[in-house]
């Protein structure tokens, strides 16, 4: 067995697969000391040929300086494993401490020994790997680099993973069995709309974040969602990073929602701009970032807010609503365990913050999200699209009077004029206080010479709207024409 290779490999997959950190490295990097503080766990690696009597040495240095090593990783720890990479054949478990801190000692001389001790059996057959062409050197910088990115990104972060493969999934269907991503399809699917959503369909403040416009969205988000979900994952673990991520992404759409009511707004980024502000968060708590980390960082953030100003239909709102929403959670999280007079205080903002914008959701100017897609499509002359878009409103319940009005334009342009003023009448009926169907129909009567008509309707227009300039000329308009003949 090549001991030197398999010493650093060994430490480099509990770095990676574990999440240990490099605490100390000592005698020409012949020993190594990892701690994990969420297990509070402690492992030891040591290249040396052992004897018995430096296995006592080693269980009686960490008991004589327990206090001091708590001090130094910052945690107290419940149980320290010694593992010592040799030719040596020795028994060490008789050594083994049992007491309130638990000391464990290894002995690896072979691949057979290097697998028996893995955690796992995953690790049992990546580490017993034949085809491995990396040398030591690869594996001893990996594990001694001290590139704040480097150390973070070498670690296996399966919530990242999964997250980014859902999205690819959900990018492959449409494909598929979409074939398009037009604004229509996006709403069909679960884009997030503020007309929507509050008709009841909750849903796509969740369904919006794993669509996207077009492969270059996607593969942004993927590109910063590798990146910073990494990072967030390796330093908070896997369910804290994705509790950040979901809440994140749920803040940025709240505020999307209480400022866009026209748009459809799709995509990861505010739960990714979530990731960076819950990383300025914890730079800001722990303080131990120097200048070259912090300007990786703002380099890699004004790479992706440049390269999102590049691309259409892209929600700023919910950028900077998802990186509030990071921040927040992410100190609300640190001062729950360390300060619960500043922790109810981020509390009470946060709800502040969400009953302001439910209220600003609710009572903020509606629009019918469905009769501006019918309108494109009517500009584009997709009136066959646009009938079909009218029909799927009228079903789900969205009609409005502006929808009647709408569909009576298409049918008096496809068919006929008498078709299109069908159309309004039942429209009208439904919504007998619209002032364009009224407006409308009175409109067409005169084009019929049925300025009688055409009057009653116009001055039902007036009265829904005294305000509109073209109902109270048309109304004008008629009387006088009415008076002249009487």
């Amino acid at each position: 067995m090549d001991i030197d290779k398999q010493f650093w490999k060994t430490i480099y997959y509990w770095i990676r697969y574990l999440k240990f950190d490099v605490v100390s490295s000592e005698k020409e990097d012949s020993e190594v000391w990892l701690a994990n503080k969420r297990k509070k766990q402690i492992a030891i690696f040591k290249k040396s040929e052992i004897t018995t009597q430096e296995i006592r040495f080693d269980k009686a240095r960490v008991l004589e300086h327990k206090h001091e090593i708590s001090q130094f990783i910052d945690f107290e720890p419940q149980s320290v494993d010694i593992y010592y990479f040799t030719d040596t054949d020795i028994m060490p478990e008789q050594y083994n401490e049992n007491g309130p801190l638990k000391i464990n000692f290894k002995v690896i001389k072979n691949k057979i020994d290097l697998q028996k001790f893995m955690p796992n059996i995953f690790m049992s057959k990546l580490i017993a790997e034949d085809n491995d062409k990396k040398t030591y050197m690869f594996y001893k910088k990996k594990v001694l680099s001290t590139n704040f990115l480097d150390t973070y990104m070498q670690k296996f972060t399966p919530a990242t993973y999964l997250l980014i493969l859902i999205n690819v999934f959900i990018w492959l269907c449409m494909i598929l069995y979409l074939n398009n991503f037009s604004n229509v399809k996006l709403l069909e699917v679960g884009g997030l709309v503020h007309f929507n959503v509050v008709h009841g369909e909750w849903y796509r403040l969740i369904t919006s974040m794993f669509l996207h416009f077009n492969f270059e969205h996607i593969l942004m988000n993927l590109l910063s969602l590798f990146i910073f979900g990494k990072i967030v994952e390796a330093i908070l673990g896997s369910w804290r990073m994705l509790g950040i991520y979901f809440i994140a992404g749920l803040f940025g759409n709240f505020v999307s929602l209480s400022f866009n009511t026209t748009t459809i707004s799709v995509g990861a980024s505010g739960a990714i701009f979530g990731l960076i502000g819950s990383i300025f968060a914890m730079m800001y708590l722990s303080k131990t970032f120097n200048r070259k980390t912090l300007g990786q960082l703002l380099i890699a953030l004004v790479i992706l807010i440049g390269m999102s100003l590049f691309m259409s239909n892209i929600n700023i709102v919910a950028h900077v609503g998802g990186f509030i929403g990071g921040l927040l959670i992410t100190l609300i999280g640190y001062y729950y365990r360390h300060n619960r007079s500043v922790f109810w205080g981020l509390i009470i903002l946060l709800l502040i913050l969400f009953v302001a914008m439910q209220i600003r959701i609710f009572t903020i100017k509606e629009d019918n999200i469905y009769n501006k897609l019918i309108k494109d499509d009517m500009l584009d002359g997709q009136y066959d699209n646009a009938q079909n878009l009218v029909k799927k409103t009228i079903n789900k319940n969205y009609a409005d009077d502006e929808t009647y009005y709408l569909s009576g334009l298409i049918m008096a342009t496809e068919n006929s004029r008498s078709e299109g003023m069908t159309e309004w009448e039942k429209g009208l009926r439904l919504f007998p206080k619209s002032g364009i169907l009224n407006y409308e129909l009175a409109v067409a009567n005169r084009a019929l010479n049925d300025n009688d008509k055409a009057l009653k309707y116009a001055r039902k227009a007036v009265n829904v709207d005294r305000s509109n300039s073209d109902y109270v000329n048309l109304e004008k308009e008629l009387t006088k024409t009415h008076d002249s003949k009487h």
